[in-house]
């Protein structure tokens, strides 16, 4: 062949086909012609890779590497063949590069997501090594993407501390649909417990609060909000209620089912007038480089003024769907609201941003849906269970804390179902976990967690309740997988709990629904002693560590006197938490002292 160029083309063209013997023969050829040319190591690298001969992978690739350290491909396939090895470290340190190299030339997320999660699976100490040399190389202005990067790679509550600094030092190098987004992106990580080293709740209470009421304050100020707000005076009473959420997403979505049921309740049983106020004002569209890049997702079907039914009810809702956060649609929110002239807004939620742009003009009551601290500029802030206490709280938001129980009202149960109906045998026991965000919540400790109960359960099986996509390929790769069901979203998740032992809580912040329901059908709930499921349980069904945690589960399954006695204390601890009517009630309550708070 006249030319290297075209024997390379023309060996990668088979190479591509599948006929590797003929294209490393011809890169070995360029080889002769021209010793060390990168783009032949590579590839003949990358076929003893395919060939499953890794270690002549890393000389090969690693020559390349060598010849030319500008290529982020090279690189990546140097970590495939380093990690095919069993050389952890190195092969993160070869995706980092990769990474950075990615990154410093303004590549979009896509590559940059698949490389960070090539990171992220390894141990801590390999992932912080990876972190330090895409900080090392990192060229960029963005801090942003600088920062949130190297918390995605490596969990240092440090980096989100040096980003909020950024901002809190100048805001006004950001737009404000930036701060929204980096603000979301931050709260989202943390609410799914990604730290790794560091304090999150020592941040939480710090930078990120700070952050939250500048952001706040910024939204106000930039967007002219003060001047254009009617500010109320105190009416002695609580007629008109504006309850407004982030989103609503429709019945399958709890925090939705929950922000109607409050609705309904204050309306129909209350006789006060609801209007749900559906702002969508959590991130939709990315705004700045924050990693990982991510959206909320919005109900088309929600959009402007109309009346919502579910379970015979029907609540007047004024929806924003609009994909975005500017001031066009912010005053948009704020003349319904003030056109509707609530005498108190029910703040749905923590962090509930549009809600709390009314706070100096309008009494506002945060309402959460969460345990722990819920960022919120509201007169009243509530507990989310009724041993909430205030206790390592700001000390404003501590002055603002009221005592509260969100409750539960249960959704209707289907008609009796068995195992089989599942695709699950009906011997054994059988552990039920639920959760919309188990791809994030159901880790590898939890998975480990699960594999061991079942060594020691030879019978039992897991049944996995809501909607996945990458868990079930982590499932496969479990000592037990075959007794391990993912079952996806199930519509009447209450047919499952007169078929199980007990219901089984990973590590995570949120759950409390799905727990609340267990007990009120008299499902024992195993959780470690922290976030919401812990709150609606309480201290019968929490456990120390994971120890305890694996013999409370086997000892529900082995003693039935026990389980027996654990069931009852389940519907008794919903019973005495539960009732949401006594909530409705109390918030109106507290409705009345916000009006002069």
């Amino acid at each position: 062949m006249d030319t290297i160029e075209q024997t390379l083309a023309v060996a990668t063209e088979h190479h591509r086909a599948g006929r590797t013997t003929e294209a490393e023969r011809l890169y070995r050829e360029v080889l002769a012609a021209s010793p060390g040319h990168p783009d032949a190591l590579h590839l003949l690298g990358v076929i003893g890779l395919q060939g499953g001969r890794p270690a002549e992978a890393v000389d090969l690739i690693g020559q390349a590497v060598a010849g030319d350290p500008t290529s982020p491909l090279l690189h990546a396939n140097l970590g495939h063949a380093l990690h095919a090895t069993g050389q952890t470290r190195d092969a993160a340190v070869s995706f980092a590069r990769a990474l950075t190299l990615l990154t410093n030339e303004g590549e979009g997320w896509g590559n940059v997501s698949a490389l960070a999660g090539l990171i992220r699976r390894y141990d801590d100490e390999t992932r912080r090594a990876a972190a330090a040399e895409v900080d090392a190389g990192y060229a960029m202005g963005d801090v942003m993407r600088r920062h949130s990067l190297l918390f995605w790679l490596d969990g240092d509550i440090a980096h989100y501390e040096a980003l909020t600094d950024a901002i809190l030092e100048d805001p006004m190098r950001f737009t404000v649909p930036s701060i929204h987004y980096a603000f979301w992106g931050m709260a989202m990580q943390l609410f799914q417990g990604a730290t790794r080293h560091g304090d999150p709740g020592a941040f939480h209470t710090g930078n990120l609060t700070d952050y939250y009421r500048l952001m706040v304050d910024e939204t106000a100020l930039r967007f002219h909000l003060r001047r254009r707000m009617k500010r109320a005076t105190p009416r002695g009473e609580v007629k008109r209620i504006a309850l407004i959420t982030n989103q609503m997403l429709g019945a399958g979505h709890q925090p939705t089912a929950d922000a109607f049921d409050f609705a309904r309740r204050l309306q129909d049983e209350f006789g006060r007038e609801v209007v749900i106020i559906n702002p969508n004002a959590m991130a939709i569209t990315g705004e700045n480089g924050f990693a990982p890049e991510y959206s909320y997702n919005i109900t088309e079907d929600y959009d402007g003024e109309q009346v919502i039914a579910a379970f015979g009810a029907r609540v007047r809702m004024m929806s924003f769907p609009q994909k975005r956060f500017d001031e066009e649609k912010v005053n948009a929110i704020v003349d319904y609201v003030d056109g509707f002239d609530p005498d108190v807004i029910v703040a749905f939620g923590g962090s509930n941003v549009v809600a709390d742009l009314f706070s100096g003009a309008r009494p506002v009551i945060c309402l959460p849906t969460s345990s722990g601290l819920p960022l919120s500029m509201a007169r009243l802030v509530l507990g989310y269970g009724e041993a909430d206490t205030s206790q390592g709280w700001p000390a404003d938001m501590a002055e603002r804390f009221r005592p509260f129980s969100f409750g539960w009202t249960l959704p209707p149960a289907g008609p009796e179902r068995r195992r089989a109906d599942f695709g699950i045998p009906e011997a054994g026991p059988l552990f039920l976990v639920v959760g919309n965000r188990l791809d994030q919540e159901a880790g590898p400790e939890f998975l480990a967690l699960a594999d061991s109960l079942l060594d020691r359960l030879p019978e039992a099986r897991i049944a996995i309740a809501g909607g996945v996509e990458s868990l079930p390929q982590r499932i496969a790769a479990l000592r037990n997988a075959d007794r391990v069901h993912a079952l996806g979203d199930v519509e009447d998740v209450r047919a499952l709990h007169p078929l199980v032992t007990a219901y089984l809580n990973p590590r995570r912040q949120g759950g409390g629904g799905s727990a609340a329901f267990a007990l009120a059908d008299g499902v024992p709930v195993v959780t470690i002693a922290a976030g919401d499921v812990a709150t609606v349980a309480g201290p019968n069904f929490t456990v120390a560590d994971d120890t305890a945690f694996l013999e409370r589960a086997a000892a529900l399954a082995s003693d039935a006197a026990f389980r027996d006695r654990q069931s009852a204390e389940a519907r008794a601890r919903f019973a005495a938490a539960g009732d949401r009517r006594a909530s409705v009630e109390r918030l109106l309550a507290y409705g009345l002292e916000a009006q002069t708070a």
